[in-house]
């Protein structure tokens, strides 16, 4: 979110510089800066003790492509609590351990997304709603399934290289 106007007295803004970050939107009613806001998600890489990755197609959007169990943290979570919540709500599957693979910022929708590697016992799925499908794939052919060079792709290549260590 970029902000034109104050949220807090609803004055417009004006270009200010602020030390060493340049020019930001300010307030001059509020005398405040306003720095631009993002959201953070989470995407996991969802495998199992068989070293499959779980991959998901959802109920909108683009449904026809796989991808990576992800949401938006909230409040007061860790992305690690963040990743296992939106593998349990979306899957069923409770994972034994969540650890941080890496970062990308996502430009198309301003968002910070934490890449995870959620680890899990192989089982039927109960997916959510918002799926239309779970399905367990070998690491090269979910690397091959996701649309080429997307951030879960980017994900899933630096799990499996994580794992090998």
């Amino acid at each position: 979110m970029r902000f034109d106007y104050c949220p807090f007295c609803g004055e417009k803004t004006i270009l200010k510089k602020i030390g060493d970050e340049g020019d930001i939107p300010y307030c001059e009613k509020c005398s405040r800066p306003l720095f631009d806001m993002f959201s953070t998600c989470v995407l996991n890489v969802v495998v199992n003790e068989y070293n499959e990755v779980l991959l998901i197609r959802q109920s909108y959007g683009d449904t026809s492509r796989y991808v990576g169990v992800a949401g938006f943290m909230k409040v007061g979570e860790t992305p690690e609590e963040a990743g296992a919540r939106e593998v349990l709500e979306e899957t069923g599957l409770t994972p034994e351990s969540v650890t941080y693979i890496d970062s990308a910022f996502y430009e198309g929708r301003d968002q910070l997304m934490l890449g995870l590697l959620a680890k899990v016992k192989k089982a039927d799925t109960n997916i959510s709603g918002e799926l239309l499908e779970a399905k367990w794939f070998t690491f090269d052919e979910a690397v091959n399934t996701v649309r080429e060079g997307s951030i879960i792709q980017r994900f899933i290549k630096s799990a499996g290289e994580k794992m090998k260590k």
